[in-house]
């Protein structure tokens, strides 16, 4: 859309008009005009019947219009990425946002605790393919925390981890820097992950959907959640425990099936393949 007064709240008036439900929008400056435009992330639902209505009133509003389909009719196949830098146009369309809580969630009180989630949280939302992931600088309490984890979990992993993990392991300490006192940095084991299997880590703001998260292994990226919960401890359940897996040679082989499997499959098959 331009960027003019009035611009979103004529599309909204739609919105409100046909009885669309907008659930999730999201606005940032254009790619192509930065100045004078803006782009728009807009996740809809609304009645059949309504909704080529909708789309020809939005597109007289509005520069250009791109659907993306979740639920595609029968002669639709639903948008997935074909190369990698797309994922950069879904990455973000997360079922709840990182620095969100349910109520019921221990740390919903903890205001230290949710504004460190947000910091996380904007971390991952603000992140385009190609940039080297932003560098944390994680506090005393945090490394204290990690020190414990790390020492209990590999007291474990010569009898509970198979022998894939326990073959990868000790390279991520080796070329990771994976220690009691050193918590990983997602890009260096990115960049090692890649030398080994061509995948790389995409953080993400918060959950994605089983489809979503599976099509970005389809174009070699692993959605790496960094916020749910803080990245600390996504470290923990990711770092020390999916990803050594993934960084072994039986890791990979099948991921890039993934992404015809999942370019037309129903919602089930996507939960059930996650």
């Amino acid at each position: 859309m331009k960027e003019e007064k009035g611009a979103l709240v004529k599309a909204l008036e739609l919105c409100k008009n046909l009885s669309v439900n907008l659930t999730h929008i999201e606005s940032r400056p254009s790619v192509n005009n930065a100045g004078n435009e803006y782009d728009f992330f807009m996740d809809c639902k609304c009645e059949a019947s309504v909704k080529e209505d909708f789309l020809s009133q939005l597109k007289s509003l509005a520069l250009s219009v791109k659907v993306l389909a979740r639920t595609p009719s029968e002669d639709e196949v639903p948008w997935f990425p074909r190369h990698i830098q797309e994922l950069d146009k879904f990455a973000n369309r997360v079922l709840s946002y990182g620095a969100e809580l349910d109520s019921d969630h221990p740390g919903f009180t903890d205001e230290v605790y949710k504004a460190r989630r947000k910091e996380f949280a904007d971390i991952a939302y603000n992140y385009k393919h190609g940039e080297p992931i932003p560098r944390v600088e994680y506090t005393e309490q945090e490394k204290a925390t990690w020190r414990t984890i790390f020492r209990e979990l590999t007291k474990l992993y010569p009898t509970h981890a198979c022998k894939e993990f326990n073959h990868v392991f000790p390279l991520l300490k080796e070329n990771c820097g994976y220690s009691e006192d050193t918590i990983p940095q997602l890009q260096v084991v990115s960049d090692f992950l890649k030398k080994c299997t061509g995948f790389t880590l995409r953080p993400v703001a918060g959950l994605l959907s089983s489809r979503d998260f599976l099509t970005g292994t389809g174009v070699q990226s692993l959605p790496f959640d960094a916020v749910h919960p803080p990245l600390l401890q996504t470290n923990v359940h990711s770092g020390a425990g999916r990803l050594p897996r993934t960084a072994g040679p039986r890791g990979p082989l099948l991921r890039p099936q993934f992404r015809p499997i999942l370019s037309g499959s129903l919602k089930m098959w996507a939960v059930r393949l996650n």
